[in-house]
């Protein structure tokens, strides 16, 4: 539709042009009852055209930019209804295998029960994890998450998250190092906090390598706390780098192993800084590894 708008414009031009050739006396009549006098109406008429014929171009461009846009959400939406599916299957999956068993199983022993029993949780507890995450990107989209903020020391909370998360990553074979830079205080939600550092977290032990280390170092730089987890592994490509807290969007190419989820971690990690009054941002080698640093403003100074 583009290439025939355009068509059709130049073809408009080519017409315009045409008829200011071949109705030459009567526009210079008309030119000297207007007061324009030798070649004035025709440098007016050029001038209009060519007034004319930018707004007409900008305007198809536009035009243009806008259906490419919407295309590309849509196949992106399109990706993240396969991978969301695929991602509620296995869990699915699992829940119905281990309670198809125990419905079948005459007699299971109370150790088999409750083993059956905890993978059933925790393949719940995974669907939870995942429709959370769908309804929290819906509400930041539509600007319907309110956090409560209030005086939250990072030193301290980062020291209570690292007592609670960091043994769950020693049979990822991964180690968790967590550096406080002091005490720091800034006015956070807590529950949003600590779902921004489980996405970041969870995101730099899948891509580091087995055996690898996910570095989260908390720092003041004047009147911005800041946070940063790192990571030694697969790094982000350039081409992907300012394009991975988009909504739906996954870095690299979909073939790879350890592309999976649903494309919404880190636009949730966006959205809770933004509502936190903080700002967040990425830096990437391929093959070195990624950091990704979270600024909130500091509340006050504590001694």
């Amino acid at each position: 539709m583009y290439v025939l708008s355009l068509v059709a414009t130049v073809a408009l031009l080519v017409v315009w042009v045409v008829f200011a050739v071949r109705a030459g006396s009567r526009l210079a009549d008309l030119g000297r009852g207007l007061g324009l006098a030798g070649e004035g109406i025709n440098w007016a008429l050029l001038t209009v055209g060519c007034v004319l014929l930018f707004f007409l171009i900008v305007g198809l461009t536009y035009q243009l930019a806008q259906a490419l846009a919407a295309r590309h959400y849509a196949l992106k939406q399109e990706e993240f209804l396969s991978n969301i599916t695929h991602e509620m299957k296995s869990p699915l999956a699992a829940i119905k295998l281990h309670a198809q068993t125990l419905l079948q199983v005459g007699e299971p022993s109370l150790a088999e029960r409750r083993r059956f029993l905890e993978t059933i949780a925790q393949q719940a507890d995974r669907m939870s994890a995942l429709v959370d995450s769908v309804l929290e990107s819906t509400r930041l989209l539509a600007r319907k998450r309110h956090l409560d903020l209030v005086p939250v020391r990072l030193d301290l909370f980062l020291g209570r998250y690292a007592a609670e998360t960091a043994p769950g990553f020693e049979g990822r074979g991964v180690r968790l190092r967590f550096e406080s830079g002091g005490p720091i205080e800034v006015a956070a939600d807590e529950e949003a906090l600590r779902r921004v550092l489980d996405n970041l977290i969870d995101n730099a032990a899948r891509y580091s390598r087995p055996g690898g280390e996910v570095r989260c170092r908390l720092a003041r730089h004047g009147a911005r706390a800041q946070l940063a987890v790192e990571d030694d592994g697969l790094g982000i490509p350039k081409r992907d780098l300012p394009r991975i807290f988009d909504r739906f969007y996954q870095a690299g190419a979909e073939s790879e192993p350890h592309r999976r989820g649903t494309g919404l971690g880190l636009s949730i990690v966006a959205g809770l800084v933004r509502a936190m009054r903080g700002s967040v941002a990425a830096q990437s080698q391929e093959g070195r590894g990624t950091r990704i640093v979270v600024e909130l403003p500091v509340a006050q100074s504590v001694p």
